[in-house]
C-alpha cells in the first residue's frame, strides 16, 4: 500500500459517510418508529452483505471497485454504532436533532476507520505450549499463515515482523499459505523468501487460495507465474511440502496439504505417504473447514489459517453461526485444530475484527 492510495481511500470514506448520511436525510424526518427500527435492520443486513463480498466471495465487481465499497462499509458501521449512541444520548441527556447524529457518525467513522488501518499494521506473537508422550525432545517453532505481501501491510511491518520473529529463535518456521497473492510481484515474492530465508532456521511451505494468483485475470492479468512463485520459495532454500511429510529428528512429523481450492491435487487421506504412527505429527493445512480429513488424517495438531478471523465486522461471528471454524482452538476427534487469525489480511488495509498474529509453539515431552 502506497501513502497515495492511503489518502485515496480516506478521502472516499469521508465521502462515503457524508453520502449514507445525506441518504438518510428524508427518512430521519419521519417520527414513525417502526421505519426507524427497519431502516437500522436493512443497514446492519447491507453491512454484513458487503463484508462477506469484500472478504469472503470478493467477486471481480468487489477487486475493481474494492476502496469504493470498503469505504461504504466503514460509514455503514459508523452509522450504526452512531444509531445506537443517538438513541442512548436522547434518553439520558435529551440531546436529538438530525445535527447531532451526523456528528457522531463522522466521529465514529474517524475512530473505527482510524483503528480499522492501524490495527492492521500491528502484528504480536500468540504463544501455545504443548505436553505429548510422543515427543523426546523439545521444539520451538513459529507458525504463519495469510501474509499477503504486497497487500494488505507496509514493507516496513513486515520487515519488523520477520524481525520479531528472528529473535524468537525458533528451530524452524511453518508458512501456512496465503503468503502472497494476486497482488504480489515477482520481485516482491523474490525479497520476501530472500528475508525468511535469513532467519536463519529450516522453512516449510505449504500453498493456501492465494499464492498461485488464481484470480489474478481480475486485474487484469497474472502479476507472477507459479514458475516465478516456486522459484522465489525453493531458490531461498525453503521446503514446499505438497502431500508429503518431513521427519523432525526422530519423533517428531511435519505434514502439508494442498490447499482445497487444488482437488485434483489434493490426495484421498488413504493416498498419503505413510508415516511412523508413533511420531507426534503436526499437519498444515490452509483452509480449517475439512473436520473429517482431520479426523482421518491423524495427525496430533493441525494447523491452518485462511478464515482471518473473519476481518471485517461481523463476519466472525457469521462463520461461528455457520458452523465453521473461525479462529482459536478445537477438539476435532481425538485431536487438536487450531485455527490463526493470520499475520496479515486479504489486500484492503482493514481489519477490525481480531488482531493480527504470529504464532510461537512449545513443544516438550511429557
Amino acid at each position: 500500500m502506497t501513502l497515495s492510495k492511503y489518502f485515496i481511500l480516506i478521502a472516499e470514506i469521508v465521502l462515503a459517510g457524508l453520502a449514507v448520511c445525506t441518504i438518510q436525510f428524508p427518512l430521519r424526518k419521519i417520527t414513525n418508529k417502526i421505519i426507524h427500527v427497519l431502516l437500522f435492520l436493512v443497514k446492519f443486513f447491507l453491512l454484513t452483505g458487503i463484508a462477506y463480498e469484500l472478504i469472503a466471495d470478493a467477486s471481480p465487481f468487489v477487486w475493481k471497485y474494492d476502496f469504493p465499497i470498503s469505504a461504504v462499509y466503514l460509514a455503514l458501521l459508523a452509522d450504526l454504532s452512531a444509531d445506537i449512541l443517538y438513541l442512548l444520548s436522547a434518553i439520558l441527556l435529551k440531546k436529538k436533532g438530525y445535527k447531532v447524529k451526523v456528528i457522531l457518525t463522522m466521529i465514529l467513522l474517524t475512530v473505527i476507520s482510524s483503528y480499522s488501518i492501524i490495527n492492521m499494521q500491528v502484528v504480536s506473537a500468540n504463544r501455545h505450549e504443548i505436553i505429548s508422550d510422543k515427543l523426546k525432545n523439545d521444539y520451538r517453532f513459529v507458525f504463519i499463515s495469510d501474509l499477503h505481501y504486497g497487500s494488505s501491510q507496509s514493507k516496513a511491518t513486515v520487515d519488523k515482523t520477520l524481525k520479531k520473529i528472528s529473535e524468537e529463535k525458533p528451530d524452524f518456521l511453518l508458512l501456512g499459505g496465503d503468503i502472497t497473492d494476486e497482488h504480489t510481484y515477482p520481485d516482491e515474492a523474490e525479497y520476501l523468501y530472500e528475508q525468511i530465508s535469513k532467519i536463519g532456521v529450516p522453512v516449510y511451505f505449504i500453498y493456501g487460495n492465494h499464492d498461485r494468483q488464481e484470480r489474478g485475470e481480475y486485474l487484469g492479468s497474472k502479476r507472477m507465474s507459479e514458475k516465478q512463485l516456486e522459484d522465489a520459495i525453493i531458490n531461498h532454500g525453503i521446503q514446499i511440502l505438497y502431500e508429503n511429510f518431513e521427519m523432525i529428528n526422530d519423533d517428531l512429523i511435519l505434514l502439508g496439504r494442498e490447499d482445497p481450492s487444488h482437488p485434483k491435487e489434493r490426495k484421498a487421506v488413504k493416498d498419503l505417504p505413510v508415516w511412523p504412527k508413533d511420531r507426534y505429527v503436526i499437519c498444515m493445512d490452509h483452509t480449517p473447514y475439512q473436520n473429517d480429513e482431520i479426523k482421518e488424517v491423524g495427525a496430533d495438531l493441525q494447523l491452518s489459517g485462511h478464515t482471518h478471523a473473519g476481518q471485517l465486522f461481523p463476519l466472525k461471528t457469521l462463520y461461528a453461526l455457520a458452523g465453521l471454524n473461525v479462529v482459536g482452538d478445537y477438539h476435532i476427534g481425538d485431536f487438536d485444530l487450531y485455527v490463526s487469525p493470520g499475520v496479515s489480511g486479504w489486500y484492503l488495509p482493514l481489519r477490525n475484527e481480531s488482531h493480527c498474529y504470529y504464532e510461537v509453539f512449545e513443544l516438550s515431552p511429557r
